[in-house]
């Protein structure tokens, strides 16, 4: 699985897992003979082992997601069938009910699947009344009436057979949902022409989370379950109204009000695959510490204490086994002088590579990072794998999307190589152009480890600024372009990603997610058939891109005001963005936002619509309410994020689907549904959005992506009204 972190030497390692009680606050020293008590309650004492598990997985037929469906009434219908399609290689099966307007979608890489009602996913006004402990008793009975779990909690594969993991005991669903995590959604909306207005405020709906976890075996009773998380490792529900008086409106009869069930883990089981020595997570917290504290010279960190879960990736993702790994999530920087950001969420492994250890040891020798090379010019990489099971599958990728190899295997430990001439880059007003190489390697066990090398394009200066779009053969300049008219019916769409912040090079990414975050959005919208205007990364991605003209920035001439949908991820902070140029400055606050052309914009980032944990009217997502000078929508996340691949999948979900060898417009997402739909799904964060409504009866909140060709969705303008939806972490 995925390191989304710091690369950092091998750490010396020893640990096991007992009994233990919670401990929050900042992140201290301490010493490594003492035990470690994670944020979620694990103690980590040094001296023994924690098991990797094998995952199994089912082979997956059409009958068998019919036969799934059949436990959702909403869903299943005789008349009905399974539609099938390929997606990242593998094949997913959807059950849609063209009558509920339901869906259920299970996929073949796992045996995971989603289940969704359109009608209900997404609503910004409640069905009825929304109770958070009555949304636990309905998902506990709804889970146990459907045979998901049986009377001991168990997840279960059928109604006989469990699956390694289980949930809280229900015990009649009298005590396991006091064991469940609630959040309730919210919405609110203030005139434009009182801006500070006190919003009118609402609660729309509330996510269920339940505990997923695998039992320990030890001389303590109580031992209590080690966690599963990750985009793959929860099982969550969505309720729109807990009102049992509100009929018609559920993915199933039994409960009022189910919008979504997310279920990735469904269907795999455990195996214990062996025990390994893990890394002293008091050394790990601790080098973690050193780490930012070189990135972010100068500035006040706050590592607050990391959890302990088994990392489990995204239903659509293929994965062999399940290591322990340390989330660091919450870490706030505050620049000397300068504006607070969270980073995005990041896992360190636990398991120790080396020998009897767990998985291999990867790195790229040559070219060192911050290398420059030249367009065209043929590239050597030298990598080295050892540690880990042999043999091992790998292959070479680039941060702009491009595979520079085919998979291939490696019989024994020892070196790679890689020669290139198909290295891209794109420099701004003259500067470099950064752009990164991933050597991602998968060993027998299925343990994925990556090495990552930062390099820059060798720009010639032009003698006058000209945005650069490089090719593979050579470098095609074209002129500025002009601020478009708001009646533009084009479709392009612009990324900035940053994911090596200063100091540059030395360490690799600080945010391996970012590089497949950004490239997956980018080859889904050039898939659909949308342009790409822009993709600046690392130094050449600025705060003044962001900025309005009229402030002295150039989002009109060479930023994001000049396309249509525009995708942001790195780091960001309660009203802004922070960025890896200190070109101007390296934080961007919404209120210098005044968008003309861009009509909807996704940031892939800690806060950056944050509402809650603020009185009225200083709520950070309040800053971007100039950008809706003809913007319809922005996107992001009202709590911290995950450094996570969200930009594919939520491509994946506003596109017009197809089954049967047909479009079904109806189950084309909105795109602020497909928005809170991937962060749901992916387990990402608690989403939130703002649009703004118009005089002339736009109503940005039912836009769907539109296939080039179609009409575009009109501008709401003149505004009247601000509307934000968030959900509350």
């Amino acid at each position: 699985m995925y390191s989304r972190g710091f690369h950092r030497p091998a750490l010396t390692i020893l640990l096991l897992v007992a009994l233990g009680v919670g401990l929050s606050g900042v992140l201290t020293a301490r010493s490594s003979s003492r035990p470690f008590v994670s944020a979620n309650g694990i103690t980590l004492q040094a001296g023994q082992l924690m098991s990797i598990y094998k995952l199994t997985v089912p082979s997956l037929t059409p009958a068998a997601t019919s036969s799934l469906s059949q436990r959702f009434s909403g869903i299943y219908s005789r008349q009905g069938g399974t539609g099938t399609e390929t997606y990242l290689g593998k094949l997913r099966y959807t059950v849609p009910n063209t009558t509920t307007h339901s869906l259920l979608t299970q996929y073949g890489a796992t045996g995971g699947f989603y289940a969704l009602n359109f009608d209900e996913m997404g609503l910004e006004t409640p069905r009825g009344t929304i109770s958070p402990s009555a949304a636990g008793l309905l998902a506990c009975q709804f889970l146990s009436q459907k045979g998901f779990i049986d009377s001991k909690g168990n997840l279960l594969l059928d109604p006989n057979t469990p699956q390694g993991v289980h949930t809280p005991a229900p015990l009649g669903c009298q005590i396991a949902p006091e064991l469940y995590q609630t959040h309730l959604i919210s919405a609110a909306s203030v005139p434009a022409a009182t801006p500070n207005a006190v919003p009118t405020e609402q609660t729309v709906g509330v996510v269920v989370e339940v505990p997923v976890g695998i039992p320990q075996v030890g001389i303590v009773a109580a031992l209590p379950d080690l966690p599963l998380g990750g985009p793959g490792g929860h099982l969550s529900l969505l309720f729109s109204t807990t009102d049992p008086s509100v009929t018609g409106h559920s993915l199933d009869s039994s409960v009022p009000g189910l919008a979504v069930v997310a279920m990735p883990f469904f269907g795999r089981s455990l195996q214990t695959l062996r025990s390994v020595p893990i890394a002293d997570p008091t050394v790990i917290a601790s080098q973690v510490k050193q780490d930012l504290s070189n990135i972010y010279p100068g500035a006040t960190i706050n590592v607050p204490t990391p959890t302990t879960y088994y990392q489990v990736l995204d239903a659509a993702a293929e994965q062999g086994a399940i290591e322990p790994v340390l989330d660091f999530s919450g870490i706030e920087v505050t620049p000397s002088g300068g504006e607070k950001f969270t980073l995005r969420s990041f896992t360190e492994p636990l398991a120790q590579s080396g020998t009897g250890g767990f998985g291999p040891a990867v790195s790229i020798t040559a070219p060192t990072d911050g290398s420059t090379f030249a367009l065209s010019t043929t590239i050597t990489f030298d990598g080295q794998i050892s540690s880990g099971t042999a043999p091992y599958t790998y292959q070479w990728l680039s941060s702009d999307g491009q595979t520079l190899s085919d998979p291939a295997q490696l019989a024994a430990a020892g070196p790679v190589q890689l020669e290139t001439t198909k290295l891209l880059g794109s420099g701004k007003m003259g500067t470099p152009g950064p752009l990164s190489v991933t050597l991602h390697v998968t060993d027998a066990d299925g343990a994925v480890r990556e090495a990552t090398v930062n390099l820059t394009l060798n720009v010639p200066s032009p003698a006058a600024y000209l945005p650069l779009v490089i090719t593979s053969s050579n470098i095609v300049t074209q002129a500025a372009a002009p601020a478009a008219s708001l009646d533009q019916t084009s479709y392009t769409f612009g990324t900035e990603a940053n994911w090596d912040y200063p100091p540059t090079g030395a360490g690799g990414p600080d945010l391996p997610g970012v590089i497949p975050d950004a490239s997956s959005f980018r080859s889904g919208m050039s898939g659909y058939g949308y342009s790409s205007r822009f993709y600046w990364t690392n130094s050449s991605a600025w705060e003044r891109d962001w900025r309005d003209c009229g402030l002295g920035g150039g989002d009109c001439s060479y930023g994001v005001d000049r396309a249509d949908f525009v995708f942001y991820s790195g780091h960001g902070g309660a009203g802004g963005i922070a960025l890896a140029s200190n070109k101007d400055s390296t934080w961007f606050d919404g209120n210098n936002a005044r968008y003309q052309n861009l009509r909807w914009a996704g940031f892939s980032s800690c806060q950056t619509l944050r509402v809650q944990g603020y009185a009225a009217p200083t709520e950070p997502i309040r800053h971007w309410f100039n950008a809706f000078q003809g913007a319809h929508l922005l996107m992001g996340f009202n709590s911290n994020m995950a450094d996570i691949s969200f930009g594919g999948r939520l491509v994946d979900n506003m596109r017009v689907p197809s089954f049967f060898g047909f479009d079904f417009p109806w189950a084309q997402m909105t795109i602020a549904q497909a928005w809170v739909t991937t962060a749901f799904e992916l387990n990402a964060g608690k989403p939130a959005y703002i649009y703004a409504l118009g005089g002339n009866g736009a109503n940005p909140s039912t836009d769907k992506l539109p296939r080039p060709g179609t009409t575009m969705p009109p501008r709401p303008l003149p505004v009247v009204s601000y509307h934000w939806v968030w959900w509350n972490s």
